[in-house]
């Protein structure tokens, strides 16, 4: 590895960094989430050559098999052939890719001989663990490898690794093939590559640190393309997305379709950061499939989200939740009521949701029914209705209109 001392340093410790330094920051920041959350084609020749440079550089012939393949799930499952585990994917990793896809990767990537180890290519110097150390640079180096990590993950990488992993052969077969071991799950591996890529960036624009060549390549894979799995002889390289939505918070998110499609046909369907069954987002399914979801998260969403579409007293009304107490007129909204539905079987929490009325009117003329959580002791909707603005139920009696 590259040596991060300047060349006139001598040992010597390096300097604080400078204000003009520190500035680069947000800038290098931006980029590697940039790289992270890339739209369109990877940058094949560029990738490949860096595929190069990374082998050299670490003293290895460059591999032998150059396979390109369309997501991070065909590259999983390619990575599982080219280590001799193709009786180990499983039915439910097959079942996500379209079957001329699945077909294409077993045809596209070697069996024999099997591959049994992925080379772990750390882009950190070992000498930056002193610099790390460093308060005045550990600091920086930090805050910049959290802040691209989180809106990496949250934008697309803890959806795509936890979708992958889920299905992926398990820890458990190591029993039947010990080199399983060998292979990382991918959830573990694309987002701390690029936390440390943007780090050694950072410290290349700074001008403390001249990458060497496997450092250079591992940058440039990095900038070029998807998720990649090096391995002895072989190196899997995959494909960006193709359309990737999120919501304003930079969740992933799409209210009707695929939040994110790869081009081999892949897709991941979320609201609000959390993966959906595709059904529950583009079909109309009943009610009552919603709340049967296992999983409490995509359970809430699917109601929140048939809520959106249908409204929330038919949903409570379908659903066949139990109403607590009496509908009351809503004090703070004259002509309309107040209506309380026990949905702890939704959140798994004993809670209860408020139903209530704007007291705006919309455009349409119309007034948008909306549900609001609130703790599962209170039982009366008057009282559920004050608590929600930290009022008491006295007060909002006295109230003269809630907008």
């Amino acid at each position: 590895m590259a040596d991060l001392r300047p060349a006139h340093s001598h040992g010597r410790p390096l300097p604080a960094p400078t204000a003009e330094q520190q500035a680069l920051l947000p800038s290098v920041r931006e980029e590697w989430v940039g790289h992270g959350l890339t739209v369109g084609p990877a940058d094949r020749a560029a990738a490949e050559a860096g595929v190069q440079d990374v082998y050299l550089g670490a003293g290895r012939q460059p591999p032998e098999h150059v396979i390109w393949l369309g997501s991070p799930m065909a590259g999983s499952i390619g990575a599982d052939i080219r280590a001799g585990r193709l009786s180990l994917v499983t039915r439910r990793a097959w079942r996500t890719l379209p079957e001329p896809t699945a077909e294409a990767i077993v045809e596209r990537v070697p069996q024999d001989p099997p591959e049994t180890d992925l080379i772990m290519l750390d882009p950190l110097p070992s000498d930056l663990d002193d610099l790390e150390r460093d308060p005045r640079w550990g600091g920086l180096l930090g805050q910049l490898g959290r802040e691209v990590t989180a809106a990496v993950e949250t934008g697309l990488g803890k959806s795509v690794g936890a979708a992958v992993d889920q299905v992926a052969a398990t820890w458990q077969d190591a029993q039947q093939l010990p080199e399983v071991t060998a292979l990382p799950r991918l959830g573990a591996f694309r987002p701390r590559m690029l936390r440390q890529l943007a780090r050694l960036a950072f410290l290349q624009r700074c001008g403390v640190w001249e990458p060497d060549r496997h450092s250079r390549g591992l940058l440039q894979v990095g900038r070029s393309s998807g998720e990649w799995w090096p391995m002895r002889n072989s190196v899997i390289l995959t494909e960006r997305p193709t359309e990737l939505h999120q919501d304003a918070q930079g969740r992933l998110h799409h209210p009707s379709g695929p939040a994110v499609r790869y081009p081999d046909g892949w897709c991941l369907w979320a609201w609000h950061g959390v993966t959906m069954p595709r059904e529950i987002v583009e079909d109309d399914v009943p009610i009552a499939r919603a709340v049967s979801l296992r999983n409490s998260e995509q359970r809430r969403c699917a109601v929140e989200m048939l809520a959106g579409r249908a409204g929330w007293r038919q949903v409570a009304g379908q659903a066949g939740w139990p109403q607590v107490g009496q509908e009351a007129p809503d004090p703070g909204n004259p002509g309309q009521v107040l209506s309380l539905w026990c949905v702890e079987e939704v959140y798994d929490d004993h809670l209860h949701l408020l139903l209530m009325t704007n007291g705006t009117v919309e455009r349409d003329g119309t007034r948008r029914e909306f549900g609001e959580l609130v703790p599962g002791w209170i039982r009366d909707p008057v009282q559920a209705a004050a608590w929600q603005i930290g009022l008491t139920p006295r007060q909002y009696r006295q109230t003269v209109r809630r907008t």
